[in-house]
């Protein structure tokens, strides 16, 4: 059963789990609505081996399940597709973080501005502050909220944003299978025709449902034959 969602994360203690398991879990719930998230659930889709209590603690700071660990509401808007993924998740970061978007009162941020937000007014250690700005912003990227970060900012941060390209330079970014953890190859812009063309099969990759996947090759397709100029 889905649970009304609850306001914002107060009370809550800040997400600073690991980045990569906390993202697989919001995928997780995409694609499913377990009766009740919790440590055994991902260990069995071996997610964030170790640190679970953290990402399940994410998941509850964000409204998505509920203190005993039942999906709400908002974890049924995460199922949806394009635009609306896009909308609901963008309401969902900015009322769990509303404190902080009122405190960088809607200006261009950088990661040093955000950094020192969790210092300052979160009271956290230098180290969750690190942990957390870091999965902050990449949350922000998945929805599309632009904070004004440098280039150096999102990959030092190790966000996946696009990067502009000139011929013969490489990127690790595309569009992705839908409104999801984007995956793509490595490819040569302008050499194509030199190079192999290699995918990697990563988690995110193997954890995509057949609909993904054929929409992921569509737009590899586009993609390998603008890049040809075809």
């Amino acid at each position: 059963m889905v649970r009304p969602a609850r306001t914002a994360g107060q009370g809550l203690t800040l997400p600073y789990g690991p980045t990569r398991g906390m993202l697989q879990a919001l995928q997780l719930m995409r694609k499913s609505t377990p009766p009740k998230v919790d440590g055994n659930l991902l260990r069995r889709n071996q997610i964030a081996p170790g640190n679970e209590y953290k990402v399940v603690g994410a998941l509850k700071f964000l409204g998505i399940i509920d203190d005993e660990g039942r999906p709400t509401e908002k974890s049924r808007l995460l199922k949806t597709k394009g635009p609306s993924f896009t909308s609901a998740l963008r309401n969902i970061i900015r009322s769990a973080y509303k404190n902080l978007f009122q405190r960088l009162n809607g200006g261009a941020y950088t990661a040093e501005d955000i950094y020192n937000y969790f210092i300052t007014d979160e009271d956290l250690t230098p180290e969750m502050a690190t942990k957390t700005t870091r999965f902050f912003i990449q949350l922000c990227q998945l929805a599309e909220i632009d904070l004004g970060l440098t280039a150096a900012e999102r990959k030092k941060s190790g966000s996946n944003g696009h990067r502009k390209q000139g011929k013969g330079q490489y990127s690790q970014t595309c569009p992705g299978p839908g409104p999801g953890i984007g995956v793509c190859p490595m490819i040569e812009t302008g050499s194509l025709n030199h190079i192999p063309l290699v995918l990697a099969l990563t988690p995110e990759m193997a954890s995509m449902d057949s609909e993904q996947l054929a929409e992921f090759f569509k737009k590899l397709k586009t993609a390998l034959a603008k890049a040809n100029g075809s």
